[in-house]
């Protein structure tokens, strides 16, 4: 990967999260500036990233991969921050995923060879551009998700005319009943491999591909992933093996931040006439969080059934201030859904901070409805909590925190800003 360019980036006030009285400056020169997040250098609210915890998750869930003899193709969409991809692949990434043909350009446009897109690639320019780049790029290995002979035949028609000089390689997505994208039947799922053999100048089938966390009610029982698991296996085992033994290797590709332990429990157990290929997609885990991925790891790791006994660091937090406390029992803080995630639980009061003083009891506050810029927080009639503290909110979902940044300065255990990254939604 080449993010030269990334770090050559001039930043100043324009940029949320720059202070007002900045000078422009380049994003590799940012720890010259000396800024603290505690001392009040930097404006708030202010999502920032902890190094330590960052590092220590990716190192963890490198020597998992080995350990399993697993492919991970991590989900940009989580952080869409190349600064991250890099990290990734440096720690034995095998690709990337992507969610979006404009999420794949920004990936190649840093230098990334290998993208998965979860997804349907449906219309003419989004075809036309992964054409193109298949055919100016032969080191460039795309592939992308089909659930539909339909979808076959919509992509076919768009090929017909262009001038494609390698076919596109298909993962077979096999979905849940309720659930989102995705074959329902074992017979249909069969059905458009037979077909997709038929057009051997325009498609290539490469493997099967799932993801669990997309099923209805997943969080009833985990006992339904493998059941989905199952089914998967199960429309592998019963492909006719000329349809795949001409391949170098066969593709199963499933696992988010969740459930990505039962998934290689089932899916290694796959064995063919061919080399198999497990590629997890877990994006979250790099930086794990305070809420939904981490209670799922907590669950994870109490369950006896299941081989999970680590426990990933939460790596993001939002600062912001106590700006108002109107009534007893009722504050304010300056962050809203403009500056955090709000659609897998709202964040979570985990630090309190007073300019001259020090850090002191959070004390039972829950934040509990928020607006563009505004956060609710229930707190206790007798707290000693004042307007100008400063708050610091752990996050549930990576996945929706992230794109409200474009810039994201990267601190040391003491809150000191040692590195910056930037994102590209």
């Amino acid at each position: 990967m080449d993010i030269g360019s990334i770090e050559k980036t001039i930043l100043d006030r324009r940029t949320k999260g720059i202070p007002g009285c900045a000078s422009a400056f380049a994003l590799d020169d940012i720890s010259k500036q000396g800024w603290n997040i505690l001392n009040e250098d930097m404006p708030l609210p202010l999502m920032v990233l902890n190094r330590s915890n960052l590092d220590y998750n990716a190192e963890l869930f490198a020597r998992y991969l080995k350990a399993h003899d697993l492919s991970l193709a991590p989900h940009g969409k989580t952080t869409m921050s190349p600064q991250i991809f890099e990290q990734q692949l440096k720690h034995g990434a095998w690709g990337i995923t992507a969610a979006t043909i404009s999420q794949m350009h920004v990936m190649r446009a840093y230098g990334i060879e290998r993208i998965i897109l979860a997804n349907q690639l449906v219309g003419k320019s989004n075809i036309q551009s992964v054409v193109q780049e298949l055919n100016e790029y032969p080191s460039f290995d795309f592939f992308c998700f089909i659930d539909s002979i339909d979808q076959l035949q919509n992509m076919s028609g768009y090929l017909a005319g262009m001038s494609q000089l390698r076919p596109i390689n298909l993962l077979v997505e096999i979905g849940a009943s309720g659930g989102r994208t995705g074959m329902r039947d074992k017979s249909a799922a069969l059905s458009l491999i037979d077909e997709i053999t038929k057009m051997p100048d325009q498609f290539s089938f490469a493997g099967i591909a799932a993801f669990e966390g997309a099923i209805p009610k997943l969080e009833e029982s985990s006992k339904i992933v493998e059941i989905y698991c199952d089914t998967v296996l199960d429309i592998v085992q019963n492909i006719p093996p000329p349809i795949y033994e001409g391949q170098k290797e066969f593709i199963l590709t499933g696992g988010g931040s969740a459930y990505f332990d039962m998934i290689v429990e089932k899916f290694s157990t796959l064995s063919l006439s061919i080399p198999v290929r497990v590629v997890l997609r877990s994006g979250c885990y790099i930086t794990n969080d305070h809420g939904a991925y981490s209670q799922a790891q907590e669950l994870a790791r109490v369950n006896p059934e299941r081989h999970w006994t680590q426990k990933f660091r939460p790596a993001l937090e939002v600062w912001s201030y106590v700006q108002s406390i109107p009534e007893p029992g009722l504050a304010f803080l300056t962050m809203g859904k403009r500056d955090m995630p709000y659609d897998a639980g709202l964040p979570i009061p985990i630090k309190r901070y007073r300019p001259g003083k020090g850090f002191l009891e959070v004390g039972m506050a829950e934040i509990f409805n928020t607006n563009d810029q505004h956060a609710y927080v229930r707190i206790p009639h007798d707290t000693d909590w004042q307007v100008g503290d400063m708050i610091s909110s752990g996050i549930s979902h990576p996945c929706t925190a992230f794109d409200k940044w474009q810039f994201i300065p990267i601190v040391d255990e003491n809150y000191n800003v040692v590195d910056g990254l930037l994102t590209y939604f």
